[in-house]
């Protein structure tokens, strides 16, 4: 015993005299060297309580064996908390009696506190995961998940029986989990930061697009620990770049479809002069834009037929409209691809009763009424009190062409046009979903489809 560099000790006799080595005196402290052949009890008289039971038991012939037994000893002047691992052994004389006991044993005060620093750090730090915003987790050096916080539970709706160790791959999609494992093996392996992107199931059986990045995890020292990572649900933003660039493919539909209507206002506008072809470009064109503000006000989804009548009319009249045209008909919300066109014929109709029709006499009037029925709307478009008409015009213009056109050809409808004496009288009927016809069916008569 006394060659050995373990710290041990015998206490032989009736009053157990303590006899021990070198390294055992470290344990000792200010004890030693008084300590040497006195009685055990007086030696570790503050333990003697804790350890006599361990005591008894070894001179009764029973070895006993501790591991980072708690002991609050004073060896300082002061109560210091300690832990220790020992065994007691009984010893036995010549005759083969028990006559003391002997014991190895070590001090374990450092490692159990060093330890118990590291579960309390631990602890602080899946705290720390488990109030995060994101989705946490931790793996070992193997690449084991130890640790997934409630975020994640709470996302995946798995629970750590089935997300540790590698059954967080099994919330990923199965057509994304393999280059998923593939590129967090190879980041284990190497020991260098990770980032996925992949589809991830969520609680409600759903599928979300996710990004996982993570990092290496190294001690103090550099030794690698293994990793830590974080999960974003990126769905949202994923589908409001989708909806961008949607939008940004609509604008361009929308200003491609714009400039083709233009061009084909350009095309078709007959005058006399300049100034009349001027005069008649720009009312269409204002049509146009009117038509795209109403479209515009509910994100192109429809645009009130009551509001596009009245802002056509009052272009023309001004606050005179509120006595010279009476609007009946109930609420219609007219899709972007029949709007768009019924605008323009309703401009022609105007742009005709202004300058020849009911309009261009202060006596005047206008009536419009419109009902649907069927999926389909009707419109009666009633002048009187204009110059009086001989009849249905001899040669058909611009503007009749354009109702013809756009009326039947487009939007699938059917136009009549009654040339009364007390002015005109037209009725039009066309579907709420209109028909669609290209362009080159019908060059200079396509107004636009939304």
């Amino acid at each position: 015993m006394m060659h050995s560099r373990q710290p041990m000790f015998l206490a032989w006799g009736e009053e157990l005299t303590f006899l021990y080595n070198q390294p055992y005196a470290t344990i000792l402290g200010p004890r030693h060297p008084a300590a040497f052949a006195r009685p055990f009890e007086h030696v570790w008289s503050d333990i003697w309580l804790d350890i006599k039971p361990l005591v008894d038991r070894a001179l009764a012939g029973e070895s006993t064996w501790r591991e980072n037994m708690h002991l609050v000893m004073s060896r300082h002047g002061y109560p210091e908390d300690t832990w220790y691992t020992f065994s007691y052994s009984p010893l036995h004389d010549d005759d083969g009696r028990i006559a003391g006991m002997f014991c190895t044993t070590m001090e374990t005060t450092g490692q159990v506190l060093a330890e118990r620093a590291l579960r309390e750090n631990e602890g602080r730090f899946r705290a720390l995961l488990d109030a995060a915003p994101a989705m946490m987790w931790v793996t070992d050096r193997n690449g084991d998940c130890t640790h997934l916080n409630q975020g994640w539970y709470a996302f995946t709706g798995q629970t750590p029986a089935t997300g540790l160790g590698h059954g967080w791959l099994d919330a990923v999609h199965p057509a994304d989990r393999p280059a998923a494992e593939r590129k967090f093996e190879d980041a284990i392996r190497t020991k260098s930061p990770l980032r996925l992107d992949y589809r991830m199931r969520h609680a409600d059986g759903t599928w979300r697009y996710a990004i996982d990045a993570a990092q290496p995890r190294l001690a103090e020292d550099g030794t690698y620990l293994g990793h830590v990572g974080s999960v974003l649900d990126i769905t949202d933003r994923r589908q409001a770049e989708e909806r961008q660039t949607l939008l940004a493919r609509e604008v361009d539909h929308r200003a491609k479809n714009v400039l083709a209507v233009v061009q084909a206002m350009i095309r078709m506008t007959q005058a006399d002069d300049v100034d009349s072809y001027a005069l008649a470009l720009q009312g269409r064109v204002a049509a146009l834009a009117r038509a795209h503000t109403l479209l515009a006000a509910d994100r192109w989804a429809a645009a009130d037929l009551g509001a596009l009548l009245a802002g056509e009319l009052t272009a023309f009249l001004g606050e005179e409209r509120a006595v010279r045209v009476v609007l009946t008909g109930p609420t219609v919300a007219l899709p972007p691809g029949t709007a768009q066109p019924l605008t323009m014929i309703v401009h022609e109709l105007a742009t005709n009763a202004f300058k020849h029709g009911a309009l261009s006499a202060q006596t005047g009037r206008l009536e419009v009424c419109w009902s649907v029925q069927d999926g389909r709307l009707r419109l009666d478009w009633t002048e009187r009190g204009g110059p009086a008409l001989a009849g249905a015009p001899q040669r058909l213009g611009f503007g009749t062409r354009v109702l013809d056109g756009t009326v039947r050809r487009q939007l699938g409808g059917r136009l009549q046009l009654d040339w009364r004496a007390e002015g005109l009288a037209c009725r039009l009927e066309v579907p709420l979903t209109p028909k669609a016809v290209g362009a080159a069916e019908q060059p200079g008569l396509m107004w636009g489809t939304g």
